[in-house]
């Protein structure tokens, strides 16, 4: 079992507006509604490539059932930390004639320390039929930077291998105190942790495998549409996808994080297992909703990614 923390749970709600503009009035040509968050959004990767996955964390209200009910009948597991107010809502609007998306992204209400402690505690106990653990996005308010931390650092003392997706703070704390077994910003994110703009794929490849030696760590960056970089201290890779025709990114690196540790967990070498994680972030692409690739997409997308040591 794959045990998936997404702390600041959400509604995800995307609506497909052409020609979307600022103060007039839409009638989206499409709305998808689903239980969001990059933690769900690991999940959900890993279940479509066969893997049980396990989602904990904070959830409250009508909108945490609506959470909770919609991850059970997609077949996924949750066991959550229940809050006395409603989990939040984000809104994407994508507009497929300008090729934008506007994201409104709630940060959701304080958790409380005595639901901050439930939840510590709740993983702690999840840790026993975990095989691997990932921690991804945003901490709510009232959750200390330092929550990432602790938490690896529980999973290292139960001998369980954890990946940390998160930004600022969390991320550096995460690194520098839990020894995560990877981690994977995007470029904005990395460039926040070494603490310089970075630009081309030398320059890039050459920070992530100081900070892999560094710390001991796989570094997989993420790129957007030019694929995903992973640096260990002794190998570098770089996964290109090809081109194709983007729908909605959103949730890519989360299911790119899926694709990568269920094959490093399954056995496979880094290029194999970089180059799955980037065809599955791509095929997340091809869907409006986050997590919603199909399996034909991702075989399609696996055989036409490069990978090349960098």
């Amino acid at each position: 079992m794959f045990l998936c923390v997404n702390a600041n749970a959400a509604i995800d709600k995307t609506v497909v507006v052409p020609d979307f503009e600022l103060d007039r009035i839409f009638r989206p040509e499409r709305v998808v509604l689903l239980p969001g968050g990059k933690g769900i959004n690991v999940a959900r990767g890993l279940h479509t490539l066969g893997e049980i996955a396990l989602v904990t964390g904070w959830v409250g209200g009508h909108a945490g059932r609506f959470i909770a009910e919609g991850l059970e009948s997609e077949g996924i597991q949750g066991q959550f930390a229940w809050c006395p107010f409603e989990s939040r809502t984000c809104l994407s609007i994508l507009d497929p004639q300008r090729g934008t998306l506007t994201e409104l992204y709630e940060r959701g209400e304080p958790i409380p320390a005595g639901q901050v402690a439930e939840l510590e505690g709740l993983f702690g106990r999840l840790l026993a039929g975990a095989e691997f653990v990932t921690l991804s996005g945003s901490l709510p308010p009232g959750v200390s930077t330092d929550f990432y931390a602790r938490l690896l650092a529980a999973a290292q003392a139960a001998g369980v291998p954890a990946g940390l997706d998160a930004s600022g703070e969390a991320l550096r704390l995460g690194l520098e105190n839990g020894h995560p077994a990877l981690i994977k910003p995007n470029q904005d994110e990395f460039q926040g942790l070494v603490g310089r703009e970075l630009s081309g794929l030398a320059e890039l490849a050459a920070a992530a495998r100081e900070i892999a030696q560094r710390h001991d760590t796989l570094v997989a960056l993420s790129l957007g549409a030019q694929g995903a970089i992973a640096a260990r201290p002794d190998e570098t890779w770089h996964a290109r996808p090809p081109q194709m025709q983007v729908a909605s990114a959103v949730g890519s690196g989360d299911v790119l994080l899926a694709g990568l540790v269920q094959a490093l967990t399954r056995g496979l070498a880094l290029p194999e297992a970089l180059r799955r994680g980037v065809a599955a972030g791509s095929a997340n692409a091809l869907q409006v909703g986050a997590g919603q690739f199909t399996r034909a997409d991702f075989e399609r997308l696996l055989e036409a990614t490069e990978v090349k040591a960098v």
